[in-house]
C-alpha cells in the first residue's frame, strides 16, 4: 500500500515577513503617539480650567464673606509670621489644596518668591514651599490711578480701577478678567508686562534683564504651559475660560471701548500714547511674532 507522510505545516516566520510586521508596527506607533500626547495634553489642560474655576469661585466666597470685596493681589502681613499675605493666601481657606495653584501642564513652574516677604526688619523676600508659580492675578495697587495721571485717569482706567475691587465697580464683571496664566515667577502681572519669545532669553530686546523673572524652559513670557499665546482665565464672576492672550486686549464698543483688562486699548494706542501707550506693552510685543502652530 502506498501511503504519503502528512505535510508538515511551516513554523516560524522568514526574515522579510518579520520586518514587514516591524515596520507596521512602527508607523502605527509613529501615527498614535502623537494623538496620545495630544489627548494627555487636553486633559491637562481641562484639569487647569477646574483650577481656574476653583479659584473663581473661591474668589467669589471671598468677596461675599468680606463685604463684597475681592481679595487684593498682596495684602498685609500676618503679625505672627510677618510674611505678607497675598491673593493665593487669601483663597486657600476656601480650596484648601495647594495642587489648585498649580497648572499639571507646567512642569518647570516652581515656588515663587514674591508670593510671601519678610516685613519685619526690612526681611528678603522668601519662598513659599506650597504655591507655584505660573498663575497670576490682576488688580492694581491703592495707588492707582497714579496722581500724575490727572484728567485721563478717568477715560483710560474707569469702572473701579484700583484695588480693593469690590463687585459693586465692575460693570461688566463676566468680561473682566481676574487671574491669567504666564511664565512669571511673580504672583501678579499685567499688560504692561514684557512678550518675548523664547523666556528667558538674554538675546531677545523684549526680554526683561533678569532672566530670573521667567520659568525656566518656557516657549514665551507668556507661556500658560499650554501654548506661547493662550490659556486659562478667570473671571470676575468667577467663571472661567481658555483664551488667546491677545483676544483680551480688544476693546469693546459694547462697554465704552475697554478690553477685558478693563483699559481702553485703542485711547492707550492712538490717543495718549505718550502717558498710557506702556499699557500696551504685551499686546504691542505679542503682534511682532508670526503666529504658528504652537501659538494658540
Amino acid at each position: 500500500m502506498n501511503s504519503k507522510s502528512p505535510s508538515r505545516g511551516r513554523f516560524g516566520f522568514t526574515l522579510i515577513e518579520l520586518l514587514v510586521v516591524i515596520a507596521i508596527i512602527a508607523i502605527l506607533a509613529a501615527i498614535l503617539f502623537p494623538v496620545f500626547a495630544r489627548a494627555r495634553e487636553q486633559a491637562r489642560k481641562t484639569a487647569c480650567l477646574s483650577n481656574f474655576k476653583q479659584l473663581g469661585l473661591s474668589m467669589m466666597q471671598y468677596a461675599q464673606d468680606y463685604d463684597e470685596t475681592f481679595p487684593v493681589r498682596y495684602g498685609d502681613y500676618d503679625q505672627t509670621t510677618g510674611l505678607q499675605n497675598t491673593w493665593e493666601t487669601l483663597c486657600y481657606p476656601y480650596i484648601k489644596d495647594w495642587n489648585v495653584f498649580k497648572c499639571p501642564s507646567n512642569s518647570n513652574a516652581t515656588a515663587h518668591g514674591i508670593l510671601v516677604s519678610s516685613l519685619k526688619q526690612g526681611g528678603a523676600n522668601v519662598e513659599s514651599p506650597f504655591v507655584k508659580c505660573g498663575y497670576e492675578m490682576y488688580n492694581l495697587n491703592t495707588s492707582w490711578p497714579p496722581s500724575w495721571a490727572g484728567a485721563n485717569a478717568g477715560p483710560v482706567m474707569p469702572n473701579g480701577f484700583t484695588y480693593p475691587i469690590t463687585m459693586a465697580s465692575l460693570p461688566y464683571p463676566a468680561q473682566e478678567l481676574a487671574i491669567v496664566e504666564s511664565s512669571l515667577f511673580w504672583g501678579d502681572t499685567g499688560p504692561w508686562e514684557a512678550y518675548c519669545e523664547p523666556a528667558p532669553s538674554a538675546t531677545d530686546a523684549n526680554c526683561p534683564a533678569s532672566a530670573s523673572d521667567f520659568i525656566p524652559g518656557s516657549r514665551s513670557s507668556w507661556y500658560s504651559g499650554h501654548a506661547k499665546k493662550a490659556g486659562n482665565i478667570a473671571y470676575q464672576d468667577g467663571h472661567a475660560k481658555y483664551r488667546n492672550m491677545r483676544q483680551s486686549f480688544a476693546s469693546d464698543p459694547g462697554r465704552n471701548g475697554e478690553s477685558d483688562w478693563r483699559i481702553n486699548y485703542n485711547y492707550c494706542e492712538f490717543t495718549d500714547p505718550g502717558d498710557w501707550g506702556w499699557f500696551n506693552t504685551t499686546p504691542d510685543e505679542m503682534d511682532k511674532y508670526p503666529n504658528d502652530s504652537g501659538s494658540f
